[in-house]
């Protein structure tokens, strides 16, 4: 969820409250510390780093007491002796744990994915209830909160408060309905579906979308080759326009490179339904020669023996033209997240594959590995355990 949101859920919630501390920085306090958790960002120096970091232990339920206590401890002024009706110590410490618990929630009903129980697992959450950035709940939010001040109305802040669950809510139910749904279509037409996962379009509940992954036969070259296919959706789930297709990660080369590379390895995981697609040609490195003739093919992976490729997962798009156009000017306007690599052909490999180079850039961010070496997984230490990484 965009930091926007984040703040003014802390401030909505401040007022809800009939005893609060009447001091100018209460409520600028409450919107920082609900926006408290995306600190991560200034940690990460590269792309792997905040894929790592970015949703990671800041946001996670272990961490939570402790960042609660960090922010009480900032929040001085809030139970200070000479503050009109201070809170305690612990009090404060409840509330700011609180507001951690706040920016968690509208982070995993998102499409991000969210690390809430690390240390001790890397499972990423994502209810799918919310498009990333969702003016439908950002502005009802922005208004309540802008009429509880000016009005001291504690019933506009209760109803903005409460908007903050209820909308999200409906969108995660809405998601369960409509991936049955889909789901039930897609086995009444005899598809040989694999996965199916529906996400919210811009402007959800208007508008969604579904990926799914569906097993061909190659009628020509006899192979089994797994496709995955982006439909739109509308408001009720019914299929809008045609049916995008895109080449999905073999199983066998993801399992390749997630033991040769531990950016690799971070990066499929962080992926719901990871495709494959030529890398473009101003991205490939200067020097090596990409244009190789076909060679020998592998079993189960259509890719010559020697080349580029762009791996990427399709929820960070949408499916409505306008939406593209605004998301076409924002600088470093491009796919949001990439892992690029350089296969070369190796029969001791379980895809026939082996993996020569890599890099991974996170457009947005302005985050870029450059070419390098595949890193392997080496020994975890603490910090490593702490974080997830390798």
């Amino acid at each position: 969820m965009d930091p926007i949101s984040h703040a003014a859920s802390g401030a909505v919630a401040l007022l809800t409250l009939k005893e609060r501390p009447l001091h100018r920085f209460a409520l600028p306090l409450a919107a920082l510390a609900a926006a408290s958790p995306d600190v991560d960002i200034f940690f990460a120096t590269g792309p792997l780093q905040f894929l790592l970091l970015h949703r990671g232990i800041t946001h996670s339920l272990a961490a939570l007491p402790l960042l609660g206590l960090l922010l009480a401890c900032a929040a001085r002024v809030l139970w200070r002796t000479d503050t009109p009706g201070r809170w305690t110590f612990a009090s404060t410490w409840l509330f700011m744990c609180g507001m951690v618990g706040l920016h968690i929630w509208l982070d995993i009903v998102t499409t991000y994915g969210t690390m809430i129980f690390l240390p001790f697992s890397h499972e990423r959450v994502r209810l799918n209830g919310l498009f990333i950035v969702d003016p439908l709940l950002t502005l009802p939010l922005l208004a309540g909160l802008a009429y509880a001040v000016k009005k001291s109305s504690r019933a506009a802040a209760l109803a903005a408060f409460a908007w903050i669950f209820l909308w999200p809510g409906l969108g995660v139910a809405l998601n369960s309905l409509h991936t049955a749904n889909v789901t039930a279509r897609l086995a009444a037409q005899g598809r040989e579906v694999e996965q199916v996962t529906v996400l919210p379009d811009a402007l959800s509940p208007l508008f969604w979308r579904v990926l799914y992954s569906e097993a061909q036969i190659d009628a020509q070259k006899g192979i089994r080759q797994t496709h995955v296919f982006e439909q739109a959706l509308d408001a009720f789930g019914q299929e809008k326009g045609t049916a995008l297709e895109h080449k999905a990660m073999p199983a066998e080369l993801a399992e390749d490179l997630t033991r040769a590379s531990t950016t690799c390895g971070y990066f499929l995981d962080f992926t719901v339904l990871p495709v494959l697609s030529p890398l473009r040609k101003q991205d490939i490195p200067v020097g090596p020669d990409a244009s190789q003739p076909q060679a020998k093919q592998s079993a189960s992976v259509d890719i010559p023996s020697k080349s580029f490729w762009l791996v990427r997962d399709l929820r960070f798009g949408t499916s409505l033209l306008f939406v593209r156009k605004l998301m076409a000017m924002r600088p470093n306007a491009d796919i949001p997240f990439q892992l690029m690599v350089e296969l070369i052909r190796d029969d001791s490999a379980k895809s026939g594959f082996a993996l020569a180079g890599e890099r991974l850039r996170f457009s947005d961010s302005g985050r870029d590995s450059g070419w390098q070496k595949p890193r392997t997984p080496g020994k975890i230490s603490f910090l490593n355990w702490l974080t997830g990484l390798r």
